[in-house]
């Protein structure tokens, strides 16, 4: 077994500078990702390893009238206890979905954004809510909308090289929110996804809606979305249908199982529109 060159940096500046030195580095918060795919009695790590969790700047968070900002390197748990005046409930629901309160306590909400294999449980909420994740390297930092981490095809697509810091969510009203998992909801799996929804109306008109599922894929058909918005409610059984059916076609690219239960969850969705 090769032994892997571990380095701990103090704060942000040292990190970025580890990272243009070692290019293929593995990032090391909470390690959930990582230790879950370890099936021998010591760790296979990559040559050189950099742990985040004595990076002050990632784990911070705070609070202002607009936004809720959670540096990377906060756990679930301690994300959660944030409580819910704080952190969005469409959010809290994802982060209270993940494994056992052990692996609340280990993981973090940068991590659950960043891997490059499956979307993890986080992102459809945080994608219904448009929040923002800054990205960091050497060449200085950016803002991205968090659905930007999906590829053209729904495929994860997260940045190789970049580092991602604070997740950036708006603080807003919601008048209907929900939030599923189907398959298991202690390993994530090809069977596994999380759906989520988020929808307001202003004077009995549909003025926001948005609505995401992942897993291995993403779905989020903003098209559909743009020809929702704008509809009086409740909406009438012929829009319910016609909706349902452009989701459904759009869902059947999915596995079968995920493909009927995105189907299903739609429908739900629509018919909670509808009344």
């Amino acid at each position: 077994m090769l032994v892997s060159e571990i380095h701990q940096p103090k704060d942000l500046a040292e990190t970025l500078e580890i990272m243009a030195r070692h290019p293929g580095a593995l990032l090391y918060a909470g390690g959930t990702d990582i230790l879950r795919e370890q099936g021998g009695r010591g760790l296979d790590l990559p040559p050189v390893v950099v742990c985040l969790h004595a990076v002050p700047e990632l784990r911070r968070a705070g609070l202002t009238e607009r936004f809720l900002e959670i540096g990377a390197s906060v756990t679930l748990a301690e994300a959660l206890e944030l409580g819910e005046s704080a952190l969005p409930s469409l959010l809290a629901q994802a982060l209270k979905g993940v494994g056992s309160p052990a692996i609340r306590n280990l993981a973090t909400l940068g991590g659950n954004l960043a891997c490059r294999e499956r979307f993890m449980d986080a992102w459809p909420a945080l994608a219904c809510l448009d929040a923002l994740v800054e990205l960091r390297d050497q060449g200085g930092a950016a803002w991205m909308n968090v659905n930007r981490l999906a590829g053209p095809g729904g495929e994860p697509a997260f940045p190789v090289g970049a580092l991602l810091t604070r997740i950036r969510v708006p603080l807003e009203r919601w008048d209907a929110l929900a939030l599923r998992k189907v398959g298991n909801r202690d390993y994530p799996g090809p069977d596994t996804a999380v759906f989520a929804l988020a929808a307001r109306a202003d004077k009995g008109l549909l003025s926001e809606f948005r609505l995401a599922f992942a897993g291995e894929r993403s779905l989020r058909l903003r098209e559909i979305e743009a020809r929702i918005i704008g509809r009086s409610l409740p909406l009438s059984d012929r829009e319910r249908s016609y909706f349902g059916a452009e989701y459904r076609e759009a869902g059947s690219a999915l596995p079968e199982p995920l493909a009927l239960q995105f189907g299903a969850l739609v429908e739900g969705a629509l018919d909670m529109l509808s009344r």
